[in-house]
């Protein structure tokens, strides 16, 4: 009698957005056995990341609670799913009422993913399982028989059939300057979101947040949320920071590809001259290109992107990337109020003092470099996408062993169209897969819910059909 196959065994490395949405549709979806096993360093970041792990309700949605559903066949779940819990989630004058426009906390959000796994696992086929692992996942590596090899930081090894690096967005990286020892003192602070380092800021009487995005946003906010009544300095190189969300009549643009060869530099005339003769609100261009913007970039020769990266990508994020109404209210009155000061320039360098930190910034335009004191600093310029760069163990794992490869943007890795990773000869595996911001360099838009979600269906399917 023959023995019973062994179920097979997939392995998601990152129990954030991507990795748990992944996991869900493999446990909804598989009508076989199947043990899908679940890594993430944090057991508190199991369905959310570190991006909905917030406990914040000022930290809130950057989109609409009605583009927010984890299932692209089903855009209403996530707003079924807050009207049901509307009485808990109300929180004036974060949250006012749940409804379509309502930008809702990410904490909240981080429930529905948790919820979303939990009624997933719950509902799975008989002989579907998840099984979940708090540790890190050190080292990774193709064995000779087709199986994949999993060793933790702590030794014990696993092999599956197949591994998907839901990797998600790293910490950011140290901005080159003369003396890169400061990055060593106790008042500077390169990953904003570790724990504790919210509280240690909070007992400062004022603080330097380089970099002028999301992040930021994220730390102005919450700490008046806290009460901080210290001074707050920004600095960017251009000082500007993310347009609000407002509403817009939908409009029917499309950029003219089929007229000269793709150039970032037409295409923003296209998209100015229609503004300009329609009048419309430039958010529903911005908003009308969405559903293109993968493609879009997949047109632009390397060089053109390359110059997009160099001028036009700032101007994209603030426009593309943009706040809650409340959020950026909020923001302006600290802006206003004078605890919060702009720096458009580049920080040169920075000194340890007895009291606090000298940061020389050269202010934009400006020949002569200035100097701000401070009691500490913050990285608040974005994730660090060059993986040469990264202090990760299994990142530095893959590189070494050639099994993946950096685009040539350094935007992340370079991935094939269903995912599949792409090693250091070229060639596409057909047992290890990404989804999410390590496929950025060659998607561009693909590190919000409405791409991820459709990338965490599609590679689902993949895997199950074997």
């Amino acid at each position: 009698m023959p023995m019973p196959s062994k179920p097979s065994e997939i392995a998601i490395i990152g129990a954030g957005y991507s990795g748990t949405l992944v996991a869900a549709h493999l446990l909804k979806e598989s009508k076989v056995p199947l043990t899908v096993r679940l890594f993430d360093r944090d057991p508190k970041q199991f369905g959310r990341g570190i991006a909905y792990a917030t406990p914040l309700d000022c930290q809130l949605l950057n989109v609409p609670a009605a583009n927010m559903s984890a299932f692209p066949d089903d855009p209403g779940h996530f707003l079924r799913w807050a009207k049901e819990r509307e009485a808990q989630l109300l929180n004036p004058p974060w949250v006012v009422e749940v409804g379509p426009k309502s930008f809702l906390p990410r904490r909240a959000y981080g429930d529905y993913l948790a919820w979303v796994l939990a009624e997933a696992e719950r509902a799975a086929a008989p002989g579907v399982t998840l099984i979940r692992r708090a540790e890190k996942v050190a080292k990774l590596s193709p064995e000779p028989n087709g199986e994949i090899k999993l060793v933790l930081a702590g030794g014990q090894v696993f092999r599956v059939d197949r591994a998907v690096l839901a990797l998600g967005n790293f910490p950011p990286g140290n901005l080159p300057i003369p003396d890169p020892n400061f990055y060593r003192s106790p008042r500077y602070h390169r990953n904003p979101w570790l724990p504790g380092v919210l509280e240690r800021i909070l007992e400062t009487r004022s603080c330097l947040l380089v970099g002028s995005g999301l992040t930021m946003v994220d730390w102005a906010v919450s700490l008046g949320q806290y009460g901080y009544t210290g001074q707050v300095h920004v600095v960017s190189r251009r000082g500007f920071w993310p347009k609000a969300h407002q509403a817009a009549d939908p409009v029917g643009f499309a950029l003219d590809l089929e007229t000269g060869d793709p150039s970032v530099r037409a295409w923003v005339r296209q998209i100015r001259a229609y503004v300009a003769k329609t009048g419309c609100d430039w958010r529903a261009v911005i908003d009308a290109l969405r559903p293109h913007n993968q493609r879009l970039w997949q047109s632009l020769p390397l060089a053109e992107k390359r110059r997009f990266m160099r001028h036009a990508r700032p101007f994209w994020d603030l426009h593309r990337h943009r706040l809650a109404p409340g959020v950026a209210a909020r923001l302006e009155a600290i802006a206003e109020s004078g605890q919060l000061v702009r720096h458009a320039g580049r920080v040169q360098g920075y000194r340890e003092t007895e009291t606090g930190v000298e940061v020389t910034i050269r202010p934009r335009g400006v020949e002569r470099a200035e100097t701000l004191e401070v009691e500490a600093v913050v990285n608040c310029s974005g994730s660090e996408s060059n993986y040469r760069r990264l202090e990760s163990a299994l990142v530095r794992n893959l590189l070494d062993q050639g099994l993946i490869r950096p685009d040539p943007l350094s935007l992340g890795i370079e991935v094939a169209m269903d995912g599949g990773l792409v090693n250091a000869q070229g060639v596409i595996s057909d047992r290890l897969f990404t989804l999410g911001p390590p496929s950025k360099g060659m998607l561009w838009e693909t590190t919000a819910v409405p791409e991820l979600r459709v990338q965490a269906q599609r590679l689902a399917g993949l895997l199950l059909a074997g």
